[in-house]
């Protein structure tokens, strides 16, 4: 009976007539949209409110180490604008800044290990803000992290159902390390280009989604792998329509090269432009590993949480930070079992497997005793995780635990991170 009344809901939608699914897509982005901005709209206000108490509690005496480790920082004055946002301008975010404002010749050795995306962003909107280039990147940010959850809603809507589509996004929305997706940080900008330049995608609007995919490949090292799932996308499309489509559609393909092209660009922007002595020419393409802000390379799968684990012991300075990234290891690989084994979407598997691996091959050379540092914020990148956590929590009990336990964590890992301890 639902189903004749609204048919459109959890996978029908291709079923229908050109106008009877154009009127449903209307509905769904729409209703989509709503949702997406309220779940942001509260967490972004918990998240302000939560970041001016850490500001004004905090001990002087808690920033020594930000003084003494970054002499370029700045700390917020306690006034309105350091509350509401120079409090944000927090480790990388600072960077992001510099290479709007100045370049990446501002510091060579260190800075081109940022890609260019975000910071072209930044450098592009800030007169809009009177120069503000701090507030350009919170809004822009922002502005991602809404784009991320409406498109993550009409991505899932479709295939699993209105109930799944809103559980998905607010369970990204207050996942452990989604306090990133507020902030001055590149995870909202590639997640909304990645997962739009799927939607699009799927719609056959291919030079959209190429264009969105390049986008991601220059905002952060992951988004080349889009061009994975696309190329499978593209493929299924080929195959179902050869006889109907046109040359003109047939060459679609060309805007799936977009990614792959960006990447390139910016790496080999980086060998003619910047200082042979900041960057090394063997250096991987999209891991960055020869600047000196990578500090990481790629290895075997697997070795940086055995490495991990073996320095799990009571003499580690950094016992609990390496403590967690073992735990959001396993649960990366927990929840790619559960990608491969409940949502059972070949792009989101491809996308997700991908990325997964690299994951777990990133060693971080120069922290020995957390050799996996910024996992729970690598893992934030594997979206279609979220689908799997929506579709597995079914049972109402479980699914308000989670929301619970994972809201806790969102609040303690931010407040320690807003307070200048690194713990991603």
């Amino acid at each position: 009976m639902q189903a004749a009344s609204n048919p459109v809901r959890g996978g029908t939608i291709p079923m229908l007539g050109i106008k009877k699914r154009a009127n449903v897509e209307r509905t769904v982005a729409k209703d989509a949209l709503k949702f997406a901005f309220v779940v942001w709209l509260v967490v972004r206000i918990v998240l302000s409110g939560w970041g001016a108490v850490i500001m004004a509690v905090a001990p002087a005496g808690s920033h020594e180490h930000v003084l003494r480790d970054y002499p370029d920082v700045t700390l917020p004055n306690h006034d309105l604008y350091g509350y509401t946002v120079g409090v944000w301008n927090i480790y990388d975010t600072r960077h992001y800044i510099t290479i709007a404002e100045q370049g990446y010749e501002a510091d060579p050795d260190w800075l081109p290990a940022f890609f260019p995306g975000y910071p072209l962003m930044i450098k592009a909107l800030s007169p809009l803000f009177l120069g503000d280039s701090l507030l350009a990147a919170l809004i822009i940010a922002n502005l991602c992290a809404i784009i991320f959850f409406w498109y993550l809603y009409r991505l899932v809507e479709p295939e699993y159902g209105e109930a799944i589509a809103k559980r998905a996004v607010l369970l990204s929305a207050i996942f452990p390390a989604s306090f990133f997706l507020f902030m001055g940080y590149t995870e909202a900008p590639l997640l909304a280009f990645s997962v739009a330049a799927l939607y699009y995608a799927k719609e056959q609007k291919w030079w959209l989604a190429g264009v969105l995919a390049g986008g991601a490949a220059l905002i952060k090292q992951p988004g080349i792998f889009l061009v994975a799932p696309l190329a499978y996308i593209y493929w299924r499309q080929l195959s179902a329509n050869r006889e109907e489509w046109p040359l003109r559609r047939k060459l679609d393909w060309f805007w799936i090269l977009l990614g792959p092209i960006a990447a390139l660009s910016y790496s080999l922007y980086r060998q003619l432009y910047i200082p042979a002595s900041a960057v090394d020419t063997g250096g991987l393409l999209w891991f960055n590993q020869s600047t000196a802000a990578g500090s990481q390379s790629l290895t075997f799968p697997g070795l940086p949480l055995f490495n991990a684990i073996s320095v799990v012991r009571s003499d580690n300075p950094l016992l609990p930070y390496n403590l967690m990234d073992i735990g959001f290891t396993l649960l990366m690989v927990a929840a790619l079992i559960g990608v491969v084994r409940k949502v059972r979407s070949a792009p989101y598997l491809i996308f997700s497997l991908m990325v997964g691996l690299v994951n777990l091959s990133v060693y971080m050379w120069t922290y020995e005793y957390r050799p996996e540092a910024n996992m729970p914020r690598r893992m934030l990148i594997i979206f279609p995780v979220f689908i799997f956590f929506a579709l597995a929590l079914a049972n109402r009990r479980a699914y308000r635990l989670v929301t619970y336990i994972s809201s806790a964590l969102f609040l303690c890992l931010s407040g320690l991170f807003i307070n200048w301890i690194f713990v991603s």
